[in-house]
């Protein structure tokens, strides 16, 4: 009887274990989760679409759940084209017009077979998450300091950072910024009335909302707003009609696949689902 590949797979990963993982002796085979999908879409997976290190995306069925997955090796680093190419195949989920629950970058398992097992074992959790989000999508907001009040906050250091006999002049610019807004909450506040102004213009579209303010050195926040995929125009247009002012700027990101509403429990954070939650 000719092996199923997935047996294939685990035996050649274990064969590769054995051999170490050393360059030139072959790499342990793991299985990379990319999204789930409502049983319906069993046949949706689009002709060639490829996944991390271009390796093909293919259908697993679990129960009631089909998941977008592929094979990776344990020596692919984590990279920022490595999380571009897992949100693609997550958009192209959204693409087949349901709304797919995205998993956590990084969740890979021992095999198809442990994967099964981990959506398995969470599977009630899951139907219930994809089945509130069918129809809905995510947009973002990311609201930042204008150009005009980066500049205008560049000033008190313009000369030290053209001086070329300085050292780490852009260092202590961007703690000159931080110095400044911990002591006058500025930013902050400004970044407060205009969340609080596009909240109330996104109010009438909105079925779940999230914010998070970026750890960065330049102040960054964003809004998140979980709404029907047919509101999306609308959504925006109420939005534009917001003023930003001078001070402050706001970008949109989306639709997209409903990353900052896919925690499996209330601790579980953003970010897409995570099985280990």
């Amino acid at each position: 009887m000719a092996e199923s590949p997935d047996r294939r797979r685990t035996i050649d990963a274990s064969a590769d274990v054995g051999r170490g993982n050393t360059a030139g002796e072959g790499y342990a085979v793991t299985t990379h989760l990319y999204c789930v999908l409502p049983p319906e879409r069993r046949g949706a997976l689009p002709t060639g679409l490829s996944g991390l290190a271009g390796e093909p995306v293919r259908a697993l069925t679990v129960e009631g759940l089909v998941a977008w997955v592929s094979d990776v090796t344990r020596n692919v680093p984590v990279s920022v084209d490595g999380v571009r190419t897992h949100d693609a195949v997550v958009e192209a989920a959204l693409a087949t017009g349901s709304t797919p629950v995205p998993a956590r970058f990084g969740q890979r398992f021992e095999s198809d077979d442990a994967c099964r097992d981990a959506l398995r074992s969470r599977a009630a959790s899951v139907e219930t998450l994809l089945a509130d989000v069918q129809g809905l999508v995510e947009m973002t907001l990311v609201i930042t300091p204008s150009t005009h009040r980066m500049l205008r906050d560049l000033e008190p250091v313009i000369p030290e950072m053209f001086d070329s006999a300085g050292t780490g002049a852009g260092r202590r610019y961007l703690e000159t910024l931080r110095q400044r807004e911990a002591a006058t909450g500025a930013v902050k506040a400004a970044m407060d009335t205009l969340a609080a102004a596009l909240n109330r213009a996104a109010s009438a579209f909105v079925r779940r909302a999230a914010m998070l303010d970026a750890g960065t050195p330049l102040p960054l926040r964003t809004l998140s707003h979980l709404i029907a995929r047919s509101d999306v125009p609308a959504y925006k247009a109420a939005v534009r009609a917001v003023s930003a002012g001078s001070e402050l700027q706001f970008l949109f990101i989306g639709p997209r696949a409903p990353y900052s509403f896919s925690a499996l429990t209330d601790s579980g954070g953003s970010h897409g689902m995570n099985l280990a939650d």
